[in-house]
C-alpha cells in the first residue's frame, strides 16, 4: 500500500493499522487485511500482534521500521522481554514477526497470569485534545492499555471507552475517532505517585537486548534480599520480605491487580524470592523492587546489574564418609536394596525405609541416586476429585438452556462448539470431552457448521428486508449477508439458487 501511515511516538501497531483503513476509506475488516496483510484471517490483536513483517514491508527501507523496532516500539512485548530466558524471547520475536497463529500469549505467560487485564480500551482525554491539536487525528497509546496503569503520566486517571480489548468482531481494527465515548469511572485505584507508570515507561523504552536468564534472576534477589537484611540463615524472611512490600504498597491496591500478599504458601511472594522456575509478571517485579529498592533505581540499571550475575554450577560429588564403618554401610545399602527390588523408591520409603533413605542420602547420596533410578518405578493416580458423570449432566443441561435461548436468534455468530462452551461458562472443558460423552455428543450433533450458518445469515437478510425473490439484486443479497462468491459453500449456492437467487 502506498501511503501508509507512519507509526506516531509510542502509538500500537493496532493503531496504525486502524488509521490505515480511515486514511484510505477502506470499511470492510476483511478488506482491511487483504490490503495490509494479503491474509483475510490475521486477527487484529492489541497487545502483541503477529504479521508485523507484512506491516514493516509496508515502509521504506530508509525509514528504519524493521520488525524488530516495530516490536519494541509500537507493542507491548518490552513489558515481558527481559523477564523470559533469551531462546523464548528470540523465540516469541520470530512468531510475531513472522509465524501466524503462534502460541504468544500462552509463551509470555499473559494467559495463565494473574495480573488482571483491562476489558476496554483505555484513553486520556485531556492527550486526545493534544493528538487533535498537533496531528489532526487520534490514535491509541500502548502505555494505556497496559495492565496496572491506571494514570496518564502527564494528565490524570485513564478513562474507559466503549470499545472492549476482545472485541466482537476478532477482524475489525477500530480507529480512535472524536466521537468516541467514555464509560463512567467505577475504579477507586490509589494514586501512589504513578510509581508503576514511570516504571512501565522504563521498560517500555528498553531496546532490543538478550534477556537474563532465570538463574541470573535468583541470584540477582538473592543478593538484594541479603543487602536489604531481610536474610536469616541465607534464607529470606517471609515476614520480612511481607512486612517491607505492604509498608510500600496498599493491600487494596495490591489486590486490584491481583497480586495480593497473603500467609498463604503458595502465595506468589513466598514464591517470588525462591529460585526462579519460571517467568513472573512486570508488575511482581515493580513491586517487589520498590519495596526493597526505595526510588532510586531504574530497569536500565536492574537488568544491567542481573546480566553480571554469574551462576556457580559446580557439580558437587559425593562420597561414603570416612568416619562410618564398612559393615554399617554394607547393611544400610543392603536393607534399602532390598526394599526397592520388591516396592520401588516411592513406596519403600513410605513403608518404613525413610530412615533408612535419609541415613543413605547423608552419607552415601551417589550410591543411592544410582541404585534409585535403577530401581524407580512409575506410579499413576486417578484424579478422583471430580465426578465427571455429574459434570457431564450438569453441562449438558446448560447447553440445551443455551439453544433453546437462541433457537430463534439469527443474529447470532456461528454456533460452534467453542460458542456453546463458551455460552455455557465451560470454554476451560473443550479438552476434557472425552470424559463427558453426553455433551460431546450435543456438541456434535448441535454445532453449526459454516455451512449453516451462511444461510441463517442469508435468512436473517431477506427476513430484515422483507425482499422475496426478484426485489433484491443477487449481489446486495450477498453484501447484506456479509457474503462473497469465494467464500459461498456449495450448499449456501445450492439454497439460493432454491429460492430463485442466482448469480
Amino acid at each position: 500500500m502506498l501511503n501508509f501511515p507512519v507509526p506516531y511516538p509510542d502509538e500500537l501497531l493496532y493503531s496504525t493499522v486502524a488509521r490505515a483503513g480511515v486514511r484510505f476509506g477502506i470499511t470492510s475488516p476483511k478488506q482491511l487485511l487483504d490490503a495490509v496483510f494479503s491474509d483475510r484471517k490475521v486477527v487484529a490483536t492489541i497487545d502483541l500482534p503477529s504479521h508485523i513483517d507484512a506491516i514493516s514491508k509496508q515502509y521504506p527501507v530508509a525509514l528504519g521500521l524493521t520488525a524488530e523496532n516495530l516490536v519494541y516500539k509500537h507493542t507491548l512485548f518490552p513489558l515481558y522481554a527481559p523477564f523470559i530466558p533469551e531462546d523464548r524471547r528470540l523465540a516469541v520475536l520470530d512468531w510475531m514477526t513472522h509465524r501466524p497463529q503462534a502460541p504468544v500469549h500462552v509463551a509470555l505467560g499473559v494467559t495463565t497470569s494473574r495480573i488482571r487485564q483491562p476489558e476496554n480500551l483505555r484513553v486520556c482525554p485531556q492527550c486526545l485534545e493534544e493528538q487533535l491539536s498537533e496531528h489532526g487525528e487520534l490514535y491509541w497509546i500502548r502505555q494505556w492499555q497496559v495492565p496496572g496503569c491506571s494514570h496518564c503520566l502527564k494528565h490524570g486517571a485513564l478513562c474507559d471507552t466503549q470499545y472492549k480489548l476482545q472485541n466482537y468482531h476478532r477482524h475489525a481494527y477500530v480507529a480512535l475517532t472524536p466521537t468516541m465515548m467514555c464509560l463512567p469511572s467505577n475504579s477507586n485505584s490509589p494514586h501512589n505517585e504513578k510509581r508503576i507508570e514511570k516504571r512501565v515507561k522504563e521498560l517500555l523504552a528498553l531496546p532490543p537486548a538478550r534477556s537474563p536468564s532465570l538463574e541470573q534472576w535468583s541470584l540477582f534477589y538473592a543478593q538484594i534480599a541479603h543487602a536489604t537484611d531481610i536474610t536469616r540463615k541465607s534464607k529470606v524472611s517471609y515476614d520480612l520480605l511481607k512486612h517491607k512490600v505492604l509498608s510500600s504498597w496498599t493491600p487494596q491496591h495490591l489486590a486490584q491487580l491481583g497480586i495480593p500478599v497473603t500467609d498463604h504458601k503458595s502465595n506468589w511472594l513466598r514464591l517470588f524470592m525462591r529460585k526462579h522456575r519460571k517467568s513472573h509478571s512486570f508488575l511482581q517485579h515493580i513491586v517487589v523492587l520498590e519495596a526493597l529498592l526505595g526510588a532510586e533505581w531504574n530497569f536500565e540499571d536492574v537488568i544491567s546489574q542481573v546480566r553480571k550475575q554469574i551462576a556457580q554450577n559446580v557439580p558437587v560429588a559425593y562420597s561414603p564418609s570416612k568416619n562410618i564403618s564398612q559393615s554399617v554401610l554394607h547393611a544400610k545399602r543392603k536393607a534399602w536394596l532390598e526394599m526397592v527390588k520388591e516396592q520401588g523408591t516411592r513406596k519403600s520409603r513410605k513403608t518404613g525405609g525413610d530412615h533408612i533413605y535419609c541415613w543413605l542420602y547423608r552419607n552415601d547420596r551417589n550410591w543411592l541416586n544410582d541404585v534409585n533410578n535403577k530401581y524407580r518405578r512409575a506410579t499413576r493416580s486417578e484424579n478422583r476429585r471430580v465426578d465427571w458423570n455429574e459434570r457431564d449432566r450438569m453441562v449438558l443441561e446448560r447447553l440445551k438452556a443455551i439453544k433453546r435461548e437462541h433457537a430463534n436468534k439469527l443474529e447470532d455468530p456461528r454456533r460452534s462448539t467453542s460458542w456453546y462452551l463458551a455460552q455455557s461458562g465451560c470454554r476451560h472443558l473443550s479438552r476434557k470431552l472425552g470424559q463427558m460423552p453426553l455433551s460431546a455428543t450435543f456438541l456434535e450433533n448441535n454445532s453449526e457448521d459454516v455451512a449453516s450458518h451462511q444461510i441463517r445469515r442469508v435468512i436473517r437478510a431477506i427476513i430484515d428486508h422483507d425482499s422475496p425473490s426478484g426485489e433484491m439484486s443477487y449481489s446486495k443479497l450477498l453484501r447484506l449477508s456479509g457474503l462473497s462468491e469465494q467464500r459461498m459453500y456449495d450448499r449456501t449456492r445450492q439454497f439460493l439458487h432454491d429460492l430463485g437467487w442466482s448469480r
